[in-house]
């Protein structure tokens, strides 16, 4: 019970903001008028895409951290730790630097006069918050590694809810000025370092005065975080690719019908993003230890595809009226299909969040992120070739198979480090799930469709609860051979 006890920690933490995201985003529209809240969204998308040139050395540290900290070797978790934080901080403030230099002429092209002022001074502000939040990313990382997740989401709520709240709070009080609310979110990010430090202090008191550079670990450091920016580069562009696509091939309003069930459903990757948070140390330790986690992996991946079912079932079963409700008729005419298609896609790529969170445990980086580029030309020609012919409904189909493909291709990855086919269980699983979604697609009556979505609810709720009961969840009792 202790790792499903961590994870419903780290889906409180993530999941909470956006809910309040979704109250505040109509009051920041108002406040602020569509054209300010477009720069905002900028805002926040660039800090999120730059926070990516963190090299994924925080998920590496988690993985490397883990197993010193298990076998108590004190001074090699001092490296370690020392390592990671030069790195990371030193990335932050070359990355945040070539940002703060940018800032007026990327200001000058969006904006012109006090307008374009403001918003080079709100670049500059989050040229300057860069270096913070990624060493507050690298001290999670270490927390993660010690399993300290309930003081970790206890400050990543707070972060997260200051991400809309701080805006609005500007907004409502202050007035529609970019730059103060950037400096705002410059400051959340700062109290977060704050607040994460002594946290770091209490969790690793062993390896307090231990923290040193090591140019020996640190290579191999950047070697296995250049291959998972690698990855994480690719990834938004596959996610932003169909829409652009859409938008040149079809129209910008078809590009619109296809994206907002699109950002609707992928919030469900919240789910195993919080499974898999605590499912990497745990996996590390395993494995440095010879105790091998696969039972653990097995569980963990039906455990999760169960958790998204009456999600992905429900969005599927009822995607036009949602769609209805949500954003109105037409956008229930249009898109009700593609986000029938996009639920199915989410319940297949579940498993293969905690496939992939195995592999990086072993410290393979590369192969996953090889994958991903060689899944961008094939991912591009293929909506190309089916939206030219079957318009919405054609894109969402390519991206299904390419989750389809991905899903796929990570299981086999870490079947064949096993030397084990998968099992008959999972196949027949996918395809009662698989008949499930057909029932939705035929759209028969609401009340049939009511039944079918209870009742799969239900025997997931079930079946997780049974399998966290024998064990999915405690990794320690799991500790064997595969």
């Amino acid at each position: 019970m202790r790792l499903a006890r961590h994870s419903i920690y780290n889906l409180l933490g993530m999941g909470l903001p956006l809910l309040l995201g979704v109250v505040a985003m109509p009051a920041l529209v108002r406040l602020l008028g569509l054209e300010r809240f477009g720069w905002l969204t900028l805002l926040w998308g660039l800090v999120s895409y730059l926070s990516l040139f963190d090299l994924g050395l925080p998920r590496v540290l988690t993985q490397s951290l883990a197993p010193a900290l298990e076998r108590r070797d004190w001074p090699e978790s001092g490296r370690i730790l020392g390592s990671a934080a030069v790195l990371v901080l030193a990335l932050g403030v070359a990355v945040g630097g070539v940002l703060w230099l940018l800032a007026p002429w990327i200001a000058e092209r969006l904006a012109a006069g006090a307008e374009a002022q403001r918003l080079m001074v709100a670049f500059r502000w989050m040229a300057w918050a860069l270096p913070l939040s990624l060493l507050t990313t690298a001290l999670r990382g270490a927390l993660e590694a010690c399993g300290a997740f309930r003081s970790l989401n206890l400050v990543r709520l707070p972060l997260g809810l200051w991400t809309f709240a701080g805006p609005w709070a500007v907004a409502e009080w202050v007035g529609p000025d970019l730059g103060w609310i950037a400096a705002a979110l410059a400051a959340g990010r700062a109290l977060a370092l704050a607040a994460h430090l002594p946290l770091a202090r209490r969790a690793l008191r062993p390896v307090s005065g231990l923290w040193q550079w090591d140019g020996a670990r640190a290579l191999p450091m950047l070697k296995a975080g250049g291959w998972l920016t690698v990855g994480n580069l690719v990834s938004p562009l596959m996610g932003y690719a169909d829409r652009f696509m859409l938008a040149v091939l079809l129209s910008g309003a078809a590009a619109g019908f296809y994206a907002a069930p699109q950002e609707l459903v992928t919030k469900l990757w919240i789910i195993p993003g919080a499974v898999t948070g605590v499912l990497l140390p745990e996996f590390a330790r395993q494995r440095h230890a010879g105790a091998g986690g696969w039972m653990l992996f097995r569980r963990a991946t039906a455990a999760v595809g169960l958790v998204l079912l009456p999600f992905t079932l429900g969005l599927a079963l009822f995607a036009r009226e949602l769609l209805g409700v949500w954003l109105g008729p037409e956008f229930a005419e249009h898109s009700g299909g593609v986000l029938m298609l996009f639920a199915l896609g989410i319940q297949i790529n579940g498993p293969a969040h905690v496939a992939l969170t195995w592999l990086h445990a072993g410290g393979r980086y590369r192969a996953p992120a090889v994958l991903q580029v060689l899944q961008l030309p094939l991912f591009v020609l293929l909506v190309w070739a089916m939206a030219t012919s079957w318009g919405l409904t054609g894109a969402a189909c390519a991206w299904l198979i390419r989750m389809v493909f991905d899903t796929a291709c990570l299981l086999a990855l870490c079947s064949m480090e096993q030397r084990e086919r998968p099992g008959w269980p999972m196949t027949l699983a996918g395809a009662g799930v698989a008949m499930l979604f057909g029932i939705a697609l035929m759209e028969p009556s609401w009340v049939l469709r009511l039944a079918v979505w209870c009742l799969a609810g239900v025997g997931a709720v079930g079946a997780a609860w049974q399998m966290t009961r024998r064990g999915v969840f405690r990794a320690r009792a799991l500790e064997v051979q595969s």
